[in-house]
């Protein structure tokens, strides 16, 4: 007994005891603590990393836009000016703006010694870290959704309800609105697309095999239209879809294409086989040097296939007979082309479709205005992509306000009435001769600016 109490009551060894638990301890509070530390540093280091990324392609995005604006000025500067006219191009000057642009610059690109030494120099000198790649295109196509509104006549009348119809022109061809044949282009997109999908994937086509493409561009169209705009024969159709979902369609032009993930009979699915063929914003001008076989159509609906061949070698240069491309240098130019070459339109006939197209706010011109800016940024292993769509809108002309001449009538006579009136005919027609003979005003644009923006 008195043994086991001193081996109870003996305490040596427990302070070597609790030191090594206490060590033990601190070794993986330690261990954990350099973990955190590791981990947190590397997060660190990925946001950092991130955040040079996002800050090149802002840097992008600001270059794109300084481009855009000596774009603008140059331009400006031709129109105002007559000497420079069919000199300097304006298609000329947007080619070289939208160059793309790579940083660091290619060494290759140096094909002298002094070249090189100017890349080196330059990228020395430059404060951006990391990579960047951008690219300004100008949005050519006019396959726009929202260009199937309808808008009725000034008297307010439903006149233009029927605007989708074919009319008959005086040579009897059909006559088609621009607007009408937007509808109809995209229906005929938009097949080609879905049928082209069914054959190539069968679970597409068991799902969406009983779809018709018109009705869901019809129900696109009564999306951007105001009710009482749209009067088409599947409106009740389309109406009780929206109903039974308890959603309410916009009835409004889209300000972005991703507003078709929207629609109700649309999934997404059947959005993504369409919306990169689309734009929602407008072009306005309609770039004569980058038309598509489908938008020449477009302009000029009867247009045969044989004509569209001639207008691509003359425009783009013919391989097999060694013609150089010919670039239109202004409107005029193109018209001569469709006109006088290949006979697609009369004069009169092509100036009344560009008419029709200037209503619905198109026209036909060399350059654009409106510009697909991707700029993309790189540090390390992060990437951050910008993609924003940049308009120079079209400034628009004084409005000039005429003084009334107030005049005391009461008083006159018959007589002086009477030559008072001829003076006034002879002063309209006066005035009616100027505005004729009148030169058009310079086309001027107004500073760049974004109109959208993605983030990724």
């Amino acid at each position: 007994m008195n043994s086991l109490k001193k081996i109870l009551n003996n305490q040596s060894g427990i302070a070597l005891l609790m030191v090594m638990a206490a060590l033990t301890l601190m070794s993986v509070m330690l261990a954990d603590f350099t973990f955190e530390t590791n981990l947190n540093k590397i997060k660190a280091y990925n946001q950092i990393e991130k955040d040079q990324a996002r800050m090149n392609a802002e840097a992008g995005l600001r270059f794109a836009i300084a481009k855009l604006k000596l774009y603008q000025e140059g331009r400006n500067y031709i129109e105002k000016t007559e000497s420079l006219k069919g000199v300097v191009n304006a298609s000329d000057i947007e080619s070289i703006v939208t160059m793309p642009f790579v940083f660091p610059v290619p060494a290759a690109l140096g094909k002298d010694l002094q070249a090189r030494t100017a890349i080196e120099e330059f990228t020395k000198s430059a404060l951006l870290q990391g990579n960047l790649q951008l690219t300004i295109s100008p949005v050519a196509g006019f396959l726009n959704p929202n260009n199937m509104r309808v808008k009725k006549s000034k008297d307010g009348d439903d006149r233009d309800q029927d605007r989708d119809q074919d009319t008959d022109s005086e040579d009897g061809k059909k006559k088609i609105p621009p607007q009408a044949y937007i509808e109809n282009k995209l229906v005929e997109t938009f097949t080609k697309a879905f049928e082209g999908k069914r054959e190539e994937d069968d679970e597409f086509d068991n799902l969406y095999g009983n779809l018709e493409p018109k009705l869901l561009i019809k129900e696109l169209k009564y999306y951007v239209n105001s009710p009482d705009n749209f009067t088409d024969p599947e409106r009740s159709e389309i109406e009780l879809l929206y109903q039974k979902a308890e959603v309410s369609p916009k009835h409004a032009p889209m300000t972005s294409i991703d507003e078709m993930y929207l629609l109700e009979g649309w999934s997404d699915a059947l959005v993504d086989l369409i919306k990169d063929k689309l734009a929602t914003h407008q072009v306005t001008i309609i770039p004569v040097n980058k038309l598509t076989d489908d938008q020449l159509e477009i302009l000029f609906p009867n247009i045969t296939d044989e004509q569209k061949e001639e207008f691509f070698k003359y425009r783009d240069g013919d391989q097999e007979t060694g013609d150089p491309p010919k670039e239109f240098k202004n409107a005029a130019e193109f018209k001569a082309v469709i006109v006088n070459t290949l006979g697609v339109v009369q004069d009169n006939e092509y100036e009344e479709r560009a008419k029709e197209f200037e209503n619905a706010g198109l026209k036909i011109g060399v350059a654009g205005k409106l510009y697909k800016v991707e700029s993309v940024g790189e540090y390390n292993r992060a990437k951050y992509r910008i993609v924003a769509f940049v308009d120079l809108p079209i400034k628009p002309d004084p409005v000039k306000k005429e003084e009334k001449k107030k005049e005391d009538e009461e008083n006159l006579t018959d007589e002086e009435r009477e030559r008072l009136e001829r003076e006034r005919a002879e002063a309209e027609k006066e005035k009616e001769e100027k505005e004729e003979k009148k030169k058009a005003p310079p086309l001027q644009l107004m500073a760049p600016r974004v109109i959208e923006i993605r983030l990724n």
